[in-house]
């Protein structure tokens, strides 16, 4: 091998290497790919403190396709760049409109607060919503479709990119029933098992069913089972109460019905500088690559999906769209009415994390008498047998 192309290896590689550096991240090389097992590793990149070489595969030419059904709207992912399209379902306008604004006032929120109580979780970055006279998005974008569809109201935002093959193939090797594993490869070629964004339920324990319903779009990954690959609960409960702290007190929205999920994202790579340039030719200067890199991920925590959301006055009615926001969403938080020991430890995680975000945010008594309503609404839950617990 020529001392050139060493120098672009090493070139390629210090880069990756000095992104991981800035952001915390550890780069999974080729090397890490031949892995003891699937629950190891699992472990390593599900700490949303990673990134990897994608397959090519996941990275496409520009055209749109589904990735995704929300309640207002069909996800769009326009393929070869960041963005998302989030097309209204009909007679879901308001609904759209909600979802817009919210995620825009949660967006500013995040960013006003300390890096200290926003870090390790992104929220999709804003582009812009829509409508059926705009005429400069449609126009070059219509053909794009692989269905005919006429102009309407949108929201435009960037992606939350699934997770990569190598960790979609680990999820099948260490969680999938035996009739999945037994058809691997069929499986993970099927569109809808690559837009794999993990859902974080630290709420939920039982195991997971033998049934034909597994599939890795939206997938949900239960405590018990993150117990399993040894993956760390107590700093999901952490990002996850500092962001619920954020919504509540700095954005003063319910948090009604938001998401929290790994998924990945292309790495930004910089241009050559002066120095490395001189070690390159018109040649070869296309494989040091700058901008988007979409054959290499960063994996990381995720917040989404506010088309539910509320804004809410600090008073009783306040505090009860509060309570319904905790307890009527998915079980993504942790639960204080269970009495599994480890769940009992997760849970007072997750209280201390909020109430000491909270009040770097706000003097206000109102975070506490949350955690307390909480509380009462699970011992209520309890001791009437609900099965929402």
């Amino acid at each position: 091998m020529s001392s050139t192309t060493e120098s672009l290896k090493s070139l390629m590689a210090t880069t990756l290497h000095t992104a991981g550096e800035y952001t915390g991240l550890i780069f999974l090389d080729e090397s890490y790919m031949r892995h003891p097992g699937p629950a190891t590793f699992l472990n390593r990149l599900l700490a949303a403190k990673a990134y990897i070489a994608a397959d090519s595969s996941d990275a496409g030419l520009r055209s749109f396709e589904i990735i995704g059904e929300g309640q207002c709207g069909t996800v769009w992912a326009l393929t070869g760049t960041d963005q998302v399209l989030k097309v209204m379902k009909e007679g879901k306008l308001d609904q759209l409109w909600n979802d817009s604004v919210m995620h825009k006032t949660v967006q500013e929120a995040f960013e006003t607060v300390g890096i200290a109580l926003r870090n390790d979780i992104t929220i999709p970055r804003y582009g812009q919503f829509i409508t059926p006279s705009h005429d400069v998005f449609w126009q070059p974008n219509m053909k794009r479709f692989p269905v005919e569809i006429t102009e309407t109201h949108a929201f435009l935002s960037s992606r939350i990119f699934g997770l990569p093959l190598p960790v979609r193939a680990s999820i099948v090797d260490a969680l999938a029933p035996k009739d999945v594993k037994a058809h691997k490869q069929e499986f993970l070629a099927k569109e809808e098992n690559k837009d794999c964004l993990v859902r974080i339920y630290l709420g939920r324990r039982e195991q997971r069913a033998a049934t034909r319903s597994f599939r890795l779009r939206n997938f949900d990954l239960t405590i018990s089972e993150m117990e399993y690959l040894r993956l760390d609960t107590h700093l999901y409960a952490s990002v996850m109460a500092r962001a619920l702290a954020i919504l509540h007190w700095k954005a003063h929205v319910d948090a009604n019905d938001v998401e929290f999920v790994l998924g990945s994202r292309p790495t930004m790579s910089t241009p050559p500088t002066a120095a490395e340039l001189k070690i390159l030719n018109p040649g070869n200067i296309g494989l040091v690559t700058h901008g988007l890199d979409f054959h290499h991920r960063s994996v990381g925590f995720w917040l989404l999906d506010f088309d539910q959301c509320q804004q809410f006055n600090e008073d009783m009615a306040g505090l009860e769209l509060l309570k319904k926001g905790f307890w009527m969403n998915d079980p993504y938080y942790p639960r204080p009415t269970s009495t599994n020991e480890k769940d009992m430890t997760l849970w007072t995680v997750f209280k201390d994390e909020y109430l000491a975000a909270s009040a770097i945010i706000t003097a206000s008594g109102m975070p506490k008498a949350f955690i307390t309503a909480v509380e009462m609404e699970g011992k209520s839950r309890r001791l009437g047998g609900s099965i929402f617990q």
